[in-house]
C-alpha cells in the first residue's frame, strides 16, 4: 500500500525537527517554535505539527505541556536506541556515538555469542549459517548489511538469554548504525574469515572461540570505521 501524501508529509517534519534537535540547533531545555509558526514554516497544518511533535516525544526529544509549550528534553532523556535518533546523531558532528556503540557492543555480544555456542540449537545454527552464506554472496552494500544484521540477530537469539534476546531489536539499531559507518565497499573479505569462525565456533560449540571471535569481529569493525574516508571527511 503506497504511502499517503500526508504521512509523507509528517515524516519529512519529524525528520527536519529530530535531526535539528539533535545537531544542537535547538538547545536541551529551549522552547520549539509554537505550533502556528511551524505550521507556517512548513507549510503544514496544525494538526500535522501536533502529530510530529507527538512523535518527537516519542523519541524522548521533546516534552508536551499545556500552555507551556514544547522543549527539548535533556540528552538523557533522548531514546537513543530508535532508530531515527541514532541516524541523527551519526549525521551530527562531533559525537561519540561510534566509539559509544562498540562498547556497548562489546559489553553484550562475546556474551551472547558464548551462551550461544552452549546453547544453540541445529534450527538457530542454521539461521546464522544462511545468513552468513546471504553476506559471502552478496553483490552490493545494501544486501552485505542486511544479511549482517541478520546474522547478528541470530546470534543474539541462539544465546537463549531472555534478557540479552529482548534486546535485539534495540541492537538491530546499534548495528545498522555501526555497519554503515564501517562497510565503504560491499564485502571485507577479513570480516567475513572472522564470521566464518564464529559461525564454526556455534555450530562446534566452543564457547571460548566464539567470544574470540566476536571480539576480533568487534575490534575489525573499529578500523574498518577509523579508516573510512567518509568517516574522517
Amino acid at each position: 500500500m503506497p504511502t499517503s501524501p500526508l504521512r509523507n508529509f509528517h515524516h519529512q517534519i519529524v525528520e527536519a525537527l529530530g535531526s535539528s534537535i539533535v545537531k544542537g540547533q535547538f538547545a536541551e531545555g529551549s522552547q520549539l517554535p509554537t505550533e502556528p509558526q511551524l505550521a507556517e514554516t512548513y507549510g503544514a497544518s496544525r494538526l500535522i505539527i501536533r502529530e510530529a511533535m507527538k512523535s518527537l516525544a516519542a523519541k524522548g526529544l521533546v516534552s508536551i505541556r499545556p500552555r507551556t509549550g514544547t522543549r527539548v528534553q535533556p540528552r538523557d532523556q533522548w531514546n537513543l536506541f530508535d532508530p531515527s535518533v541514532l541516524e541523527w546523531q551519526h549525521a551530527a558532528p562531533g559525537k561519540r556515538l561510534i566509539e559509544d556503540l562498540m562498547e556497548l557492543r562489546q559489553a553484550i555480544e562475546p556474551l551472547a555469542a558464548k551462551l550461544a555456542a552452549q546453547r544453540a540449537s541445529p534450527a538457530d545454527v542454521a539461521a546464522i549459517r544462511n545468513a552468513f552464506t546471504a553476506m559471502a554472496d552478496a553483490k552490493a552494500r545494501g544486501a552485505y548489511i542486511e544479511a549482517d544484521l541478520r546474522f547478528h540477530g541470530a546470534v543474539v537469539r541462539a544465546c537463549g538469554n531472555a534478557f540479552i534476546m529482548q534486546l535485539e531489536t534495540a541492537l538491530s539499531a546499534v548495528w545498522a548504525t555501526s555497519f554503515q559507518a564501517s562497510a565503504d565497499g560491499v564485502a571485507d573479505p577479513q570480516a567475513l574469515k572472522l564470521h566464518r569462525k564464529l559461525l564454526d565456533a556455534i555450530e562446534g560449540g566452543n564457547a571460548t572461540a566464539a567470544e574470540k571471535a566476536v571480539l576480533a569481529l568487534i575490534d575489525r569493525a573499529v578500523v574498518r570505521i577509523q579508516s573510512n574516508p567518509a568517516r574522517k571527511s
